[in-house]
């Protein structure tokens, strides 16, 4: 069994509009980015024909900059992804009876009722958000028939699946993004200072007259860009946030692959280390939905 056929239609729905999201404010940002580096980099030239450049790279930028305001793909980006993973999640712990979806007399009787409470929990969420349409959300988020039949799988085959398609999967994603954003993070670190130091050589050689343009602006204005360009990004918290969730899920697979499956706790065993692994996987939405709601206050506020 993979991860596709398992999760509903709603995980896909929000991670899709978080794609679309992500995909849209990354290519505005950067062509604003680009546009005010344009414009600093013409305005900065002699004459008078190079004032017209930059006033048009200056409209686009005030354009974008309108369109980003309005539009907030980044807010759709946060908040498809915190939905997306919340409902993951559930279908998980429903799927391989982790935390409370264990079987009676462990916990509570009905696992589906408890999906249902929970899944309205998150739904409620986003209600008035942008992932799905209205009214789709309970719909989109069933129970699958893929979910039900993991779930009445022995916990040997249940452990194998969750080991392969969960923690592996998520584990190595992890770890991959953790890399990338931390030799990304290094090289925006490093053009902040080698930037800088341009512009100081740059500026005693105009000092000296070995040059008449003034380059000083656009240095400022690509070292400015960088920086933010970073913040977007989120490169350096991401990768310590990303390392500290792929350490966390490869201590619990340990502990989830030297489980007795035929102990007479096992199950027991099982569901709290399955919620742990799930708790390390949520605490990284967890952020997202924070983001989103920071964003939301932002936007309410401006």
């Amino acid at each position: 069994m993979r991860e596709r056929e398992l999760l509903p239609g709603f995980f896909w729905a929000a991670d899709a509009a978080s794609l679309r999201g992500q995909r849209r404010s990354v290519l505005l940002s950067a062509w604003e980015l680009l546009l005010l580096v344009a414009a600093a980099a013409t305005g900065s030239a002699d004459g008078e024909p190079w004032a017209w450049p930059a006033a048009a790279a200056y409209l686009g930028a005030i354009v974008l900059a309108v369109v980003i305001s309005r539009q907030n793909p980044q807010g759709l980006w946060y908040e498809g992804r915190a939905a997306a993973e919340s409902v993951k999640t559930l279908a998980w712990k429903f799927a391989v009876r982790a935390d409370a979806y264990q079987p009676p007399p462990h916990t509570l009787p009905d696992a589906e009722g408890l999906y249902r409470v929970q899944l309205g929990g998150v739904l409620g969420a986003f209600r008035d958000g942008r992932v799905v349409a209205p009214g789709a959300g309970a719909e989109l988020a069933g129970i699958t028939a893929a979910m039900r039949d993991l779930r009445e799988q022995p916990l040997a085959v249940r452990r194998e699946v969750y080991l392969r398609e969960r923690i592996q999967v998520q584990h190595d994603w992890y770890r991959a993004k953790s890399r990338y954003c931390a030799r990304a993070g290094a090289l925006a670190g490093v053009l902040g200072v080698v930037l800088p130091a341009l512009g100081l050589v740059l500026a005693v050689l105009r000092a000296l007259g070995a040059f008449t343009y003034d380059a000083l602006g656009t240095v400022s204005a690509v070292a400015a860009s960088i920086t933010a360009w970073a913040q977007l990004r989120q490169y350096r918290p991401l990768a310590a946030a990303y390392g500290l969730a792929a350490d966390e899920l490869e201590l619990i697979r340990c502990q989830l692959a030297r489980l007795d499956v035929e102990s007479a706790d096992a199950e027991e065993l099982w569901a709290r280390l399955a919620r742990d692994a799930e708790d390390a996987v949520s605490r990284e939405h967890t952020t997202w939905q924070a983001r989103r709601e920071i964003r939301t206050t932002t936007d309410r506020d401006h």
